[in-house]
């Protein structure tokens, strides 16, 4: 893994990277700070500035979520937040890219561009949630949906424009519209090799998401051997690809892989999102 990931950094030089969940592996207490420090080594190394969110297999072996948050967020490049814990989940929070200079796109620090990061959590908390009993899966709630909204409103007013800035979201569990993609495999790009694992409980992040406008893709993992982009009502729902060769389940015919995301504005205030991916023995390809 460290050698993909080094060639990668290398070959791409990020200006941010994103972890987007199931990252640390440690099977006894003895491992956890380990753990972190395994997966977080490459961009420390490097100095490149790095956000995180978590799995619903980072907290496994009794390593708590607050745990692991606790100890990327120690870390020197880390701008990993934990977040309000007046709602669910551990690590909700929004970075915001600022102008290096004056331009059309506004003056030097104005806020252009946002991220947002939201804790799909791991498995339904049955003593919160007595009334779910069929979901493997937690899912994104209500609380969760109206932080984004809140800050989305925030960001709009601050910025003075009619339109919220455009933005990305990141978060582990896919929702239950990604599945969608299956059907409609005419609005989707990439692979598909797996049945998407979503919550089989609903969450209204998607409606909001579209009822905004503000978000123009969300980045999902958990399904490690997916890699495809799905549009639907005009958002896209990808999957950030499978990375590390740890204790992650992978396919052998599946190369790992890391999805790149390139944010460009040009002089006359064009604003354009790309991504693709890099693959693992294939680097000099872009797919």
């Amino acid at each position: 893994m460290t050698t993909f990931i080094d060639d990668l950094l290398d070959l791409e030089k990020p200006d941010l990277v994103v972890f987007s969940g199931d990252n640390a592996g440690a099977s006894t207490v003895a491992d956890r700070q380990a753990a972190v420090d395994a997966f977080t080594e490459r961009v420390e190394a490097r100095k490149i500035p790095y956000a995180v969110i978590l799995g619903n297999h980072d907290d496994e072996n009794g390593f708590p979520r607050e745990e692991v948050l606790r100890l990327v967020m120690e870390k020197n490049y880390s701008y990993t937040e934990r977040g309000p814990l007046t709602i669910d989940g551990v690590g909700n929070y929004r970075l915001s890219v600022q102008a290096p200079v004056d331009g059309p796109w506004g003056n030097a620090t104005d806020n252009v561009f946002h991220m947002y990061f939201l804790d799909s959590g791991s498995h339904p908390n049955k003593t919160r949630h007595p009334e779910v009993v069929s979901t493997l899966y937690d899912w994104i709630h209500p609380s969760q949906v109206e932080y984004y909204m809140n800050l989305s409103r925030e960001a709009q007013e601050e910025s003075g424009t009619l339109r919220p800035l455009p933005a990305v979201m990141f978060f582990h569990i896919p929702l239950q519209e990604h599945a969608q993609g299956a059907l409609e495999y005419w609005w989707r790009t990439g692979e598909m090799n797996e049945k998407v694992s979503s919550s089989s409980v609903p969450s209204t992040l998607f409606s909001t998401l579209v009822q905004r406008g503000e978000v123009k893709a969300t980045f999902s993992g958990h399904d490690h051997i997916n890699a495809y982009c799905y549009r639907r009502r005009g958002l896209q729902l990808c999957y950030a690809g499978g990375t590390g060769f740890g204790a992650a389940y992978g396919n052998e015919d599946f190369l790992r892989r890391a999805r790149v995301i390139e944010w460009t504005v040009n002089s006359a205030n064009e604003r354009t999102i790309t991504s693709w991916k890099r693959l693992y023995g294939r680097l000099d390809e872009r797919y």
